[in-house]
């Protein structure tokens, strides 16, 4: 016989209240997965809850069990849409409900000390943060939760507390390739900590265990279920367990007094290395282009909260590129790029776009490079040339000499060759083995010196990165060993590290070498100095009586591999934004760029995962393709791709998206997209010919429901008001579709659904928009960009979607500019796009101009000219603006160049200013005339299809 739900609920209460005097001392919070129930029992209590809900009985009574309910849905839903799997595994369950679950928990965590959801995904997502953070681990999680313990096991055995927001903050700074999900999860630091001590604490003190031994047994057999989780997570206890055993336990955060995240401290304990590599690879036909290599900031990001936060929210830029990178681009998995400009030796490599005081002392002191006015580069046997920081050159080896001032007099052995970067000239040098005294005097003019003979090298498979000439790298978990061996007679080697005590080792014969080995250390630069002792035969020679040099040793934490980062520079790929997300990628929004060896292919792939990490999709993008790769080519070539694949759905199935670039022996490089999902946002299912489409508000707010419009395609700028209760109740979208936007606070989601025909025959394919009319004021204006900007950056779904919204797009874009610069021009701009006749297209444009003095006739003539982007154009343009008389007002000038080049985010530049600069601007149609003709002749040049607006950036 069943047992009554009140028994239950009478059951878990006392369950609960003892757990929570148990942990009274230690302070550890309770989680609602620590009810001890079996499979059996929770299913009994699920059937019971499920049949009273459909029944309409009240369910405050039980509001206990509904907790748990909640939290096994929490802990089995496989990282989709929370709500949906409640659904469908709770017949009878009404939207409007989800409030009450927020009640269900708050309630628990004020009676039992039950954890509190923390983060900023918790604050956004505040409905779902409570059964998503009472599930502990979610199953959809707990392989990569495995893998990054995995990662980070030597890290973690290092530490020397077990608090358990340190050891989640770390986790959090340190993760690679992450889910965007997982990263939400890691934002709870607190939570994070008690995991892995659970995971990974070996003997507990009676009742301070983080959680319940059955529910960690749960999780653990869980985990072992997987594939390599059980291996990853077995190592990583193996590692840590020994080292947790006798550290101080504590559970209060830790304070400024307590001096472990003094940053002053910290940074004189071990100084984070953040000085990039600079590496030269071959082109082809003599040419060398420059490859900046950024070390990881994790190191930099570890010192304070402050700091991490200031590196993940900051843009930063490369000295010698002018590329704004992303925020928290120097923390991400991808930090290589190819710089167009040789760097300024007298600015650090790397610069943020605000200030932070730590940051900025250690990018001043480390983050540079050697200051010249020569610098040198070893050609190793890869085809990389290397920067050598000692200066010292060896016969028989080649190298690629770089400087600001023309090299003169060469030698043999030397030739010209060229570094695609401006003001900066470069030669290659072949060393002979028997170098003349012109050769070697050459050389000391120029501060550049020959080897002595006395070899040093890293000993064994690490000493990775080793530049052949005095700098190497090593993990923490290793011991640094070097080879020495002389061509002479040598006595013996005395060595000392960073200036401490020394040790003296005997040298062998000539050829014969000494091995050294260092201890392990801790992450840091140290310099090692090798002083070799003469033998006393050679005291008659003229040489000096010892030889001393210096190795350079970078140590720092294993970093696991990740897909794309690649172990060598035979490819080299950047993308903007680093940190795209899989709409941006599907969009064709990615600027990807693939430099590699001049002549060689490689082959672009795309699959697409589900929450759970299964692939439901992979396709080849394209044939083989020649390098480099630059972002129009890519841009072409993926937009064939989504146009034969039609693999929409596919699309908004998936969770995550990888492109693999396959380069064969030149390596292989994964870069991975992940779908930010919001706090409210559509969902869509895909029902045979008809397309269903859901709200789900996650914010927590009951005080105000969220507001829902609708553009419907075949009258674009015409605003429909959704009943919000509907939309998260659901409904079929209606043919031919349109744009849905939803908007609740601060958060909004906008997405075209194409669905249907529009009209029968081919014609039914397209749609026929009608456009109410754009009046000529500022008001009607501005509202109509508004609308224009919705169209453009809304997610796309469904049938032929792309084509539609590009008729809207362009239909509203040309009456935009008929408002603003005469409906003549409108009409001949819409004519333009229909037209395959482009020259045709502009003459017709150019005769609606003001032929004063030449001004039409200049602008087709030099447009194309123009090179540097916006900035230049629109500074171009005020100048001949000015010089015909159009409009001596520069800043209308530059608002003319951005209304003609992306009218649809000028209300977000300009604000509050834009109103009075829209009435200026409107009583001088020939401005915005002639920044249109600018604008085109950049969006049409030859062998591209005709488009409205340029790719000016």
């Amino acid at each position: 016989m069943a047992v009554p739900l009140d028994q239950w609920q009478e059951r878990m209460e006392q369950h609960f209240a003892a757990l929570a005097e148990r942990r009274a001392a230690s302070g550890f919070p309770i989680f609602a997965l620590e009810h001890g129930l079996d499979d059996g029992e929770l299913e009994e209590i699920a059937e019971q809850l499920r049949a009273r809900l459909n029944t309409g009985l009240r369910l405050v009574p039980h509001w206990l069990l509904w907790t748990i309910y909640a939290a096994e849905r929490g802990y089995t839903y496989e990282g989709g849409e929370y709500w949906q799997s409640f659904e469908d595994v709770t017949p009878g369950w009404d939207s409007r409900d989800r409030y009450r679950v927020t009640a269900w928990f708050s309630k628990f965590q004020s009676t039992y000390n039950g954890v509190v959801p923390s983060g900023p995904w918790a604050s956004h997502f505040s409905i779902i943060a409570w059964p998503i953070t009472h599930a502990v681990l979610p199953r959809y999680l707990q392989q990569q939760f495995a893998r990054t313990l995995y990662d980070l096991r030597f890290t973690l055995a290092r530490l020397t507390t077990i608090e358990p927001a340190v050891i989640g903050r770390l986790i959090a700074g340190n993760v690679y390739y992450a889910s965007t999900r997982f990263e939400q999860f890691l934002q709870q630091e607190e939570l994070v900590g008690r995991i892995v001590l659970a995971l990974l604490h070996q003997d507990p003190r009676e009742g301070e265990e983080p959680l319940l031994p059955a529910t960690l047994d749960r999780i653990v057999a869980d985990l072992e279920q997987m594939r390599h989780a059980r291996g990853w997570l077995r190592e990583a206890s193996r590692v840590v367990a020994d080292r947790f055993k006798g550290i101080g336990r504590g559970t209060a955060p830790r304070t400024l007094s307590d001096g472990l995240d003094s940053v002053e401290r910290r940074l004189q304990e071990a100084r984070p290395d953040v000085r990039p590599d600079l590496r030269l690879r071959y082109a082809g036909d003599g040419h060398w282009t420059l490859v900046i290599d950024v070390p990881n900031f994790k190191s930099v990001a570890a010192l304070n909260p402050g700091i991490q936060q200031f590196l993940r929210q900051t843009r930063s830029k490369l000295n010698g590129d002018d590329v704004r990178r992303p925020a928290g681009w120097v923390l991400s998995g991808n930090r290589r790029a190819v710089l167009k400009a040789w760097p300024d030796p007298s600015r650090p490599l790397v610069s943020f776009e605000s200030s932070n005081g730590v940051v900025d002392h250690l990018l001043e002191s480390e983050c540079r490079m050697s200051p010249g006015p020569i610098w040198l580069f070893r050609v190793g046997a890869d085809g990389i040339a290397r920067e050598i920081a000692s200066r010292l050159m060896r016969p028989g080896n080649d190298y690629i000499l770089a400087s600001t001032d023309e090299f003169e007099d060469l030698q043999d052995g030397m030739t010209g060759c060229a570094i695609e970067c401006s003001d900066i000239r470069a030669i290659r040098v072949s060393v002979p083995s028997d170098v003349p005294a012109a050769y070697i005097q050459w050389l000391r003019i120029r501060n550049l010196e020959l080897a002595r003979t006395i070899r040093v090298w890293p000993a064994g498979l690490p000493g990775r990165n080793w530049d052949g000439e005095g700098r190497s790298e090593w993990l923490t978990t290793e011991k640094p060993c070097f080879g020495i061996v002389p061509d002479h007679p040598v006595d013996s080697y005395r060595v000392t590290l960073d200036d401490g005590a020394a040790a003296t080792f005997p040298a062998g014969k000539p050829g014969q070498p000494t091995f050294i080995q260092l201890p392990q250390m801790a992450a840091g630069t140290y310099r090692l100095n090798v002083k070799a002792h003469r033998s006393a035969a050679l005291d008659e020679t003229t040489a000096p009586p010892s030889h001393e040099g210096f190795l350079e040793l970078r140590i720092r934490e294993p970093e696991p591999w990740i897909p794309g980062a690649t172990s060598h520079v035979g490819l080299a790929v950047t993308s903007n934004p680093h940190d795209a997300t899989l709409d941006v990628f599907w969009e064709n929004e990615l600027d990807l760029t693939v430099f590699g060896p001049e002549g060689r292919q490689v082959t672009p792939h795309v699959s697409l995962e589900d929450a759970k990490g299964e692939e439901i999709y992979s396709a080849q993008v394209c044939p083989p393709v020649d390098l480099p790769i630059l972002p129009e080519i890519w841009k072409k070539r993926f937009q064939e791709f989504l146009q034969q694949q039609h693999a929409e759905w596919r699309y908004l199935e998936a969770a995550s998206g990888l492109l693999t670039i396959e380069g064969q022996e030149l390596g292989r490089f994964v870069v991975r997209f992940d779908h930010d999902a919001l706090p409210v946002r559509w969902v869509l299912r895909h029902q045979g010919e008809a397309v269903a489409l859901r709200l789900v508000d996650d914010t927590g707010q009951e005080d105000a429901e969220p507001k829902c419009r609708f553009f419907n395609m075949e009258t674009p700028t015409r605003i429909e008001r959704l009943d919000a209760g509907e939309a998260l109740a659901g409904f079929d979208v209606q043919s031919p579709g349109g744009l849905y936007i939803v908007q609740h606070g601060k958060f909004r989601d906008l997405v075209i659904v194409s669905t249907g025909l529009s009209g029968s025959g081919l014609e039914g394919l397209g749609v026929h928009p009608a456009y109410a009319r754009i009046a000529d004021s500022p008001k009607s204006i501005i509202k109509h960009m508004r609308i224009l900007r919705y169209w453009r950056s809304a997610r796309l779904a469904g049938f032929l979607a792309n084509a539609r919204r590009g008729q809207v797009v362009v239909g509203l874009t040309t009456r935009l500019y008929g408002a603003l610069a005469g409906r003549d021009w409108g009409r001949a701009e819409a004519a333009f796009m229909r037209s395959s006749d482009r020259e045709k297209g502009f003459d017709h444009l150019q005769s609606l101009l003001d032929h004063r003095g030449g001004f039409p006739s200049v602008l087709r003539r030099d447009a194309l000219s123009i090179e540097g982007g916006r900035k230049a154009i629109a500074g171009w343009y005020a100048d001949l603006a000015a010089r015909y008389g159009v409009c001596s007002d520069r800043a209308l000038c530059s608002l003319a160049v951005d209304i003609a080049s992306r009218p649809h985010e000028v209300p977000r530049l300009y604000r509050d200013r834009l109103p009075d600069l829209l009435k200026r601007i409107l009583a001088k149609p020939l401005l915005l005339r002639g920044a249109r003709i600018v604008a085109l002749s950049h969006a049409c040049v030859e062998n591209r299809p005709i488009e409205l607006l340029p790719r000016w950036e």
